[in-house]
């Protein structure tokens, strides 16, 4: 504008001194041609007016008198350097209203007219000027009196410039939205215009305010037909986003300016962020939603979600977009592991580097109590030994804090008991003096507001000096003199390898003298001495002693080596007939402290000298009916393990007796004996009888002249009915007796016969025999009746189970 304003300055002066002359030259002529009087002129500055082509223009012109007195005489319009005037106004009637108006006949006549107004408001109209119409134009004024005045107008057609061009900063050219620019960063953008008179003026402008005026011109030489304005924003705002910008270029104030608009692209980074929970507060295991709002964006930001620095999927996220704000769903499952992780909600602009906001939310994640018990610092689980203490610490992982801690021991609740040793203190459990009973599994529980959480058990044991398993602390051992027995110690301890044994012998003298290791066999934790007694003095206690890497045994393995003794002899014994044999069944006494077995002898006399004697192929009879216990010679002997014997084929007509005896490496027992066993017929004859067992007492009423010899009955009462099976046994068996009276050989004294007492089949009189395990005698019904010979009606045992 400076440029352009000197520019007017020069050229308006340039006019001014060619019109003074040319004035100077017209005057000197008319002075030379008139040779008048000296004519007074007065010239006013050079004034500038511009118009644009096609309008009317006003040149101004005062023709206000100096003085009230003085008045116009002459008013001539000049133009450039013509000497004719193409416009004329004469008052030399002395009145203005009257006065002539004259225009030169061209078209720049025709369309002038000079209007008088006030006189100093006069002035030159000019119709629809045109470019050829520019020029100098000279205002003549000439008083009565007053001197000439000279009013110079410089009438200067506007030039419109071209319409803006705008460039951005790599020098493209705009021709749309301009841009994108980054909001933060600079914007830059020129725009341009080619001609215009006088020189345009090139403006920057937003919501119709001026951003920037100044006009950037760059000329080197001749000046530049361009005029250029620079605009240039340091930092982008949010408030051009979605606006406009012009460039407006006007060669006059009065001009109508050319406007260039610029929509802007503006890329903006997100302005909020938000993470918002559904849920007040987190709980393990239970699905969550949660929402992240962002609004600012331009274009619409996209949406990342991050647990703990790791993206998640999106088939767990939901996104919906409007304009400059997008919003985004997350369904979470959350556990205990993402207690206090961040849940990061990510906006970036796809288009925009670096154009990211976020915001972290700690997850405050509530679950049950984990636990984990583990030894407390300085205490080593494989070296506790019995008598230490140890202290058990409970790790507790909860949100909230666990309110309660329990302590248990296999499964059985601790409480706090300083005189027992155990002290619990808020996580912690310490046992006092161990020992091995605080051997097990440790556990603990913890509960807080969520639930109740138990963790696996600590496995506390211990090591231990050897001690005797348990059941063989002392044990007494029968031995005979130089019988080896063997001594098995067996003891635990904690370590098992490198356990030592060691004997002592502690004689009935009462010396404790060691025995050699030598003579044991160590194999891990049991020892084995053979022990060899050989006099009365080494029968006596030894003791086992063992030792490992904690310590030595305290109470040692007590074996008292005691002489052994013969076995008791059998009792309770009983005869019971099968079908084809008789069956021996005794209880066996004490063994004397040596295994035992058994032993029956069959020993008899004949029932009267002379009898004729049947051999059976396996009992003998006896030669002599003569003679005491012992020196009889046995027909029958046999071994059993048990005291159960089985015989057969036992000849009838003799008398029986039976020895049972116990018999172990000490001796054999005294007897137990069954004496005046006699058999009616052959075992396993086809004797005809029917019917049940009788009483005695009643057998005896039916039989009265009965010898004074044992009798032996055996009798089976079976059913509910007892009395009416009683009753009908009784009748059968006199029957029996009668018939057998009658039918059976004639002897010398019949009724002696009758009354000889006998052993009558358990199977014709017991039809109901019960049988559960190993001891017949126990596992059947029956009636054992023995009768002595001294006292013949005495019934020595009866055993009757009436019973279903």
């Amino acid at each position: 504008m400076r440029r352009t304003s000197g520019h007017v300055f020069l050229t308006s002066l340039l006019i001014l001194l060619r019109a003074r002359r040319a004035n100077a030259a017209t005057e000197d002529s008319s002075e030379f041609q008139n040779k008048g009087p000296t004519i007074y002129t007065l010239t006013a500055p050079l004034r500038l007016v511009w118009a644009n082509e096609g309008e009317d223009v006003e040149l101004p012109c005062d023709i206000t008198p100096p003085t009230p007195t003085d008045s116009v005489n002459m008013v001539l319009w000049f133009k450039d350097s013509v000497g004719i005037p193409l416009y004329s106004l004469d008052a030399r009637s002395g009145d203005l209203s009257t006065a002539i108006h004259w225009a030169i006949s061209d078209d720049l006549g025709r369309r002038t007219y000079f209007q008088i107004g006030d006189g100093h408001r006069a002035k030159l109209k000019v119709t629809k000027v045109t470019f050829k119409d520019q020029g100098i134009f000279r205002c003549r004024v000439d008083f009565i009196d007053s001197p000439t005045r000279n009013f110079r107008v410089n009438l200067t057609l506007v030039e419109e410039p071209t319409k803006p061009v705008i460039h951005d900063a790599q020098g493209r050219e705009v021709t749309g939205v301009g841009g994108p620019f980054l909001e933060g960063y600079n914007l830059a953008l020129t725009c341009q215009v080619s001609g215009g008179r006088p020189r345009p003026s090139v403006t920057w402008w937003k919501d119709g305010e001026i951003l920037d005026s100044v006009v950037d011109t760059v000329s080197i030489g001749s000046p530049s037909k361009f005029t250029v304005n620079h605009l240039f924003i340091d930092k982008v705002t949010r408030s051009l986003w979605g606006t406009k910008l012009e460039c407006r270029a006007q060669s006059t104030p009065m001009a109508t300016p050319i406007v260039r608009e610029v929509p802007l692209d503006i890329y903006l980074k997100p302005a909020i962020v938000k993470i918002v929970m559904n849920e007040d507060q987190i709980y393990a295991g239970r699905p969550i939603a949660a929402r992240c709002e962002t609004w600012g964006s331009s274009p619409a930001a996209r949406i990342v979600w991050s647990l703990n620095g790791q993206t998640i999927g999106e088939p767990n996220v939901s996104t919906t977009q409007r304009s400059n704000s997008t919003v985004s769903k997350l369904a979470l499952a959350l556990g205990k592991d993402d207690d206090g992780k961040e849940l990061i909600c990510r906006a970036e602009n796809p288009r925009f580097p670096g154009g990211v906001l976020e915001q972290t939310k700690v997850l405050n994640v509530a679950y049950a109590p984990t636990v984990d018990v583990h030894l407390a610092t300085g205490y080593v689980l494989d070296m506790i030994r019995e008598g230490d203490d140890v202290k058990l610490i409970c790790d507790v992982h909860s949100n909230p804090p666990p309110t309660r801690i329990i302590w248990y021991h296999d499964d059985d609740r601790l409480e706090h008991d300083v005189a027992g040793g155990t002290l619990i203190a808020s996580n912690t459990l310490t046992l006092r003096v161990l020992t091995l009973a605080h051997a097990g599994e440790y556990s603990c529980a913890a509960i807080n507001s969520v639930g109740e959480g138990r963790g696996m058990p600590l496995f506390v044991h211990m090591k231990y000096a050897p001690r005797c398993r348990a059941g063989h602390e002392r044990r007494e051992i029968t031995a005979a003199r130089r019988e080896t027995v063997s001594l098995r110690c067996e003891v635990d301890a904690v370590p098992e390898d490198a356990v030592r044994f060691f004997w002592t012998y502690n004689g009935t003298r009462g010396d404790v003298l060691p025995v050699q290791n030598s003579r044991a066999q160590n194999n891990g934790l049991v020892s084995v001495l053979d022990y060899t007694p050989t006099v009365d003095t080494d029968f006596g206690t030894l003791a086992c002693w063992a030792s490992n890497s904690v310590g030595r045994q305290r109470a040692p393995c007590i074996f008292n080596v005691v002489p052994g003794k013969p076995p008791q002899p059998p009792f309770d014994c009983s005869l019971q007939n099968e079908t084809s044999s008789l069956e021996v069944n005794c209880i066996p006494g004490a063994d004397g402290g040596s295994p035992q077995y058994f032993l029956l002898e069959v020993r008899g006399i004949p029932r009267q000298p002379g009898a004729i004697q049947v051999n059976s192929p396996t009992l003998h009879a006896p030669q002599s009916d003569q003679g005491t216990v012992g020196e009889v010679p046995a027909v029958y002997q046999e071994k059993n393990v048990r005291p159960n014997f089985q015989l057969h084929d036992l000849d009838p007509g003799f008398d029986y007796t039976l020895y049972v005896y116990a018999v172990n490496g000490q001796g054999k027992s005294e007897p137990a004996l069954l004496e005046h066993v006699r058999v009616l017929e052959p075992i396993g004859g086809k004797l005809e009888r029917t019917g049940t067992g009788v009483f005695l007492e009643d057998l005896k009423k039916a039989l009265p002249k009965a010898s004074s010899e044992n009798l032996i009955i055996v009798i089976a009462l079976t059913g509910t009915g007892a009395v009416a099976l009683i009753l009908i046994g009784i009748g059968v068996i006199i029957g029996l007796a009668v018939c057998r009276r009658r039918t059976s050989s004639p002897v010398k004294d019949g009724p002696d016969d009758f009354t000889i007492p006998s052993y009558v089949s358990a199977q014709r009189i017991e039809p109901r025999i019960r049988y559960s395990g190993d001891s017949r005698r126990a596992q059947r019904t029956s009636l054992y009746v023995e009768e002595n010979r001294n006292e013949p009606d005495l019934l020595q045992r009866v055993e009757i189970d009436l019973h279903d």
